[in-house]
């Protein structure tokens, strides 16, 4: 529940992201700067690309002054402030622990993604005791694994996501082309009106 809160308090927990939005009531925002500022995190030792650390400090800094500027709202803008989620994290509610569609493939992707690095961990760990950590060869293929494969398929994923958006795009322009061809605006080509 939405409430006004002391401003020590606010200015204290508006140094971790998304805390200080909690402490006004306001979860779903808290939770999406949290998880924003939490994965951009976890980007930056997966890829080995020191810039993306840009992402987390951009988004500390957005929650830090975001929570103020909630904090020194008129009351009755306060009240009328909706608690939703940012970034995108919308579409989580919508998963209710029983993943569908897309989701699901990524949620499957996700599951298999952690068991195969699980896998290869628990394997590395029996040759090093097998073999020794001071083996060259078995040193070299764990780092190149550890290292260097997951910013392979990172860049991969990026590549792949790229596509996907130009295909979107173009299936989008081309659909427009269509419904300009056909002369019916975009409302009635569904058969719906908004």
């Amino acid at each position: 529940m939405k409430k006004r809160k002391s401003k020590f308090w606010l200015f204290l927990f508006s140094f971790v992201p998304g805390a200080g939005e909690m402490y006004m009531g306001l979860m779903k925002m808290g939770l999406s700067l949290l998880l924003g500022f939490s994965l951009s995190i976890m980007v930056v030792p997966f890829t080995n690309i020191g810039e993306l650390a840009m992402i987390a400090v951009t988004i500390y800094i957005y929650s830090f002054f975001h929570a103020h500027n909630i904090g020194d709202m008129e009351e009755a803008d306060f009240q009328a402030l909706e608690d939703t989620y940012l970034f995108g994290f919308d579409s989580l509610e919508q998963l209710k622990l029983k993943p569908c569609g897309r989701y699901r493939s990524v949620a499957a992707a996700a599951l298999i993604l952690i068991g195969i690095v699980t896998l290869v961990n628990v394997c590395f760990d029996l040759l090093g005791d097998l073999f020794g950590w001071d083996n060259e060869y078995l040193c070299n293929l764990f780092y190149f694994v550890r290292n260097e494969v997951p910013r392979i398929l990172f860049g991969i994923a990026i590549i792949w996501g790229g596509i996907v958006l130009l295909r979107g795009k173009k299936a989008q322009e081309s659909l427009e082309i269509k419904e300009e061809e056909s002369g019916f605006p975009k409302e009635n080509v569904s058969g719906m009106e908004d």
